[in-house]
């Protein structure tokens, strides 16, 4: 399924998704991954969920379990409070993927 709905922004800049390639090419014009690498750190444990914010840019808060969380960084529960960590953030035409995490 190719198509984009008419109102598809992109996950990680916000542009209309149509005509969109500002992720998708590198300088010299070579075809290149979607998205990018972005830093993140938890700033809130609520129950079974963390809270984190881009290490660059704290004006907006997301959300995912906190024990998935912990368990693609390989460390305990306990340590995700202000844990700093790097995902590659890829837009899709439904959100954001967020994968290949590591401690920053």
């Amino acid at each position: 399924m190719d198509t984009l709905r008419e109102d598809a922004h992109c996950g990680i800049c916000g542009q209309p998704m149509s005509g969109h390639d500002a992720h998708q090419r590198h300088d010299d014009g070579r075809p290149a991954r979607k998205g990018k690498r972005v830093t993140y750190v938890v700033v809130e444990l609520r129950g079974a969920t963390a809270h984190f914010q881009a290490w660059e840019d704290p004006t907006r808060t997301f959300r995912t379990g906190a024990a998935d969380l912990a368990g693609q960084l390989g460390i305990d529960l306990s340590g995700l409070l202000d844990c700093r960590y790097t995902c590659w953030v890829e837009p899709t035409e439904y959100g954001v993927v967020r994968s290949e995490f590591a401690l920053a």
